[in-house]
């Protein structure tokens, strides 16, 4: 799966967020992080243009890691 573009972590993300079948959500958080980890770190290569989706994207990373350690009781 590709995910260097920007709809495509939100996407995931959103998906990840909203899941409510237990059995679902750990594995759509995991896609969803790696998605965002990956957009980091080509978001660290460009200019200040995309400064808003680098926080736009660390922002999710934290609401994931939080959705991990509170309903899933795991560390991010």
């Amino acid at each position: 799966m590709q995910t260097n573009h920007a709809g495509v972590w939100e996407d995931l993300y959103v998906a990840a967020v909203l899941e409510t079948d237990p059995n679902k959500i750990a594995d759509k958080i995991s896609t969803a992080q790696d998605a965002l980890r990956e957009r980091w770190h080509e978001l660290r290569e460009v200019p200040l243009a995309r400064d808003r989706e680098k926080q736009r994207v660390e922002d999710a990373i934290r609401t994931l890691n939080m959705i991990c350690v509170s309903e899933l009781e795991r560390p991010a």
